[in-house]
């Protein structure tokens, strides 16, 4: 028996990294997993829906792939539609979809690369966010996490003017949504996952300087799973660092 078994659960930007992790972790533990990403990465990074697919049902578990731009409201609403259509629930949102601009300055970031990326990384939590929760306050229950980051409140992390601010609206969105989503029985919360040695990651240079510190994303698995089977009265409105899972939060803490 898995934790989450009965459980439905989307997860965005599934095609690789977290996102392919944290669904291999809901479909191991029971959830039927919907599962979504763009049809082609923008920056070429290797990884598809589909080998994420093929992994999670090697494993036995079950999944739905559908392709979602985040930002495309029309998309999202017909990703949600499907996930009800198909599992008749939606218990789980995991906002992973997003994108980095690191080490340029706020005159290397032009506005349309300002616009496209607090589109994704803040625009694609709004849209999806506001498309399951109607499902999910007509159920009284269910799990929205976000993923946050150490640099949307340390500028000393070095994410940058672009990055760190849309992190830190990613922040304060999850926290005020909590607020307003409490009395429906729906957590929202923020997961800082730290940092991963993922595809993403390697393809900036400077994060070889620490590669050997950084952890795999399906050890993020566990602390996701614990934060998924979350609702308004047991644990919601907080910033949950995978690193502190077991020690400051998680489960008899």
């Amino acid at each position: 028996m898995g934790q989450m078994d009965g459980m439905v659960a989307i997860v965005t930007g599934a095609s690789r990294g977290l996102g392919r992790a944290i669904a291999k972790e809901f479909a191991r533990e029971g959830a039927s997993v919907v599962i979504s990403a763009r049809s082609q990465s923008p920056t070429g990074l290797a990884g598809t829906i589909a080998e994420t697919v093929e992994e999670i049902r090697e494993a036995g578990g079950e999944v739905t792939a559908t392709s979602c731009d985040v930002t495309n409201d029309s998309q999202v609403n017909e990703m949600v539609r499907l996930a009800v259509e198909q599992y008749g629930r939606i218990d789980v949102l995991f906002n992973n979809a997003g994108a980095m601009v690191l080490g340029e300055s706020i005159l290397e970031i032009d506005p349309a690369r300002w616009d496209q990326l607090m589109r994704v990384n803040v625009g694609g939590p709004y849209l999806c966010s506001r498309a399951v929760l109607p499902v999910m306050m007509e159920q009284r229950r269910g799990s929205i996490i976000n993923i946050g980051s150490r640099m949307a409140t340390d500028p000393a992390q070095g994410g940058g003017v672009l990055y760190s601010a849309s992190k830190a609206a990613v922040h304060m969105f999850s926290l005020c949504l909590a607020d307003e989503v409490r009395d429906y029985n729906v957590a929202v919360n923020i997961l800082s996952p730290g940092s991963m040695r993922s595809e993403g990651s390697a393809a900036i240079p400077w994060t070889q300087r620490d590669w050997h510190e950084r952890v795999d994303p399906s050890e993020v698995g566990p602390c996701a799973v614990y934060l998924a089977l979350q609702d308004a009265t047991t644990f919601t409105g907080q910033l949950a660092a995978r690193a502190d899972f077991g020690v400051t939060w998680g489960p008899g803490v």
